[in-house]
């Protein structure tokens, strides 16, 4: 017969284990040029003037989502891009060789509209877009391989909040997809 005892009982003197919330550093529109101007705050990085501005953090994750709120309407282009030369900056997205995106006249946006941008590394088709939350399928992109980052390219007085924090999105992301995330070395 055998049996299995604990002998360890509660120090006063011990400290208390506590599990915290974990915060996430925040993705941000950091690389940029042309005439473009990015002003962050609390619920997002407004972007205007005209060009390409994109994140430093590279899609790494499964299946990534964020949004684009129109907040002044004019031609943009969202969706994904590589890492961009200071020549292709000053331009617009969406070559279909370093960048992808969707054109703001084929998703029919207007100011106040909410653009969803979807990307998924294991599924097809990799790149989906959103108007208001519907799901835009003439704007669909399949095999984008290799290290992306979000992006935006605005001109003509164009005006978008790009927001990364799901605490900011005005719809639900798609089923199996969460909002972008700064990749963390636990190492």
């Amino acid at each position: 017969m055998s049996f299995l005892c604990c002998c360890c009982r509660k120090s006063s003197e011990a400290p208390a284990f506590e599990l915290g919330v974990l915060d996430y550093p925040l993705v941000r529109l950091d690389r940029n040029g042309g005439d473009v101007s990015v002003e962050s705050s609390a619920t997002g990085d407004a972007l205007g003037g005209s060009g390409v501005a994109y994140t430093s953090t590279a899609i790494e994750q499964d299946a990534a989502y964020w949004e684009l709120h129109v907040e002044a309407a004019g031609p943009f282009r969202v969706g994904v891009c590589r890492e961009l030369g200071e020549a292709q900056l000053g331009g617009e997205l969406g070559d279909g060789q370093t960048s992808w995106a969707l054109d703001s006249a084929a998703a029919g946006a207007v100011e106040g509209d909410v653009i969803g941008v979807a990307f998924g590394q294991a599924e097809l088709p990799n790149l989906s877009f959103f108007l208001n939350g519907e799901l835009l399928e003439h704007g669909m992109v399949n095999r984008i391989r290799g290290e992306v980052f979000p992006a935006a390219s605005v001109t003509g007085g164009a005006k978008l909040r790009c927001v990364f924090d799901e605490a900011n999105f005005e719809h639900a992301p798609p089923r199996t997809h969460s909002a972008l995330r700064v990749t963390q070395n636990i190492i």
